[in-house]
């Protein structure tokens, strides 16, 4: 089970301590739509009144309703990674408030998400615009990033260049 606290050594962390019964890009059947759609997160099953934990700390970007997830929060972690949490009960934080990984944000009991029936938290990752599975960003410690990343250092400023893309970004100090 994943942890349910705030963990130095990882950037994030669950906000639900549970089983993914529903992954990322899974297909399921909406109803009220009469078609097949990919899951754009992760379900995580708990019981009605579990709390749930800012996964990383951010500034709260969301409070509102889902049309598909009911009761919802967004928290904005730097200008391109948001974290999305779906099929709330209570929520505990407002619109512009800094959270912390590990805070208590809110608790899960809606039954509404067309992706699964049981009681589940609907977790999502967007990043510069598109969803990312989260499984793949909970599991990235503080270790493992430096693992992606040269420095080239030039006068008065460096360059990041990663291993996926080999494409530098330039930043200057």
């Amino acid at each position: 089970m994943p942890p349910l606290y705030a963990d130095q050594r990882r950037p994030f962390i669950y906000p639900l301590k549970g089983r993914v019964i529903t992954k990322f890009r899974d297909e399921y059947w909406h109803q009220k739509e009469q078609k097949y759609l990919r899951h754009t997160g992760i379900d995580i099953k708990g019981k009605s009144g579990n709390k749930i934990v800012a996964a990383g700390n951010g500034y709260v970007s969301y409070v509102g309703f889902s049309p598909i997830g009911g009761r919802t929060i967004v928290i904005e972690h730097n200008k391109k990674i948001r974290t999305t949490y779906l099929n709330l009960s209570n929520i505990f934080i407002s619109f512009g408030d800094y959270v912390r990984q590990g805070e208590k944000i809110a608790t899960i009991g809606a039954e509404s998400d067309p992706s699964n029936t049981e009681v589940h938290l609907h977790f999502g990752v967007i990043y510069d615009g598109k969803y990312l599975d989260p499984e793949d960003l909970l599991s990235i410690s503080y270790e493992d990033i430096s693992k992606y990343l040269y420095l080239n250092y030039l006068a008065n400023d460096f360059y990041i260049q990663t291993h996926l893309s080999h494409k530098p970004v330039k930043y200057i100090w």
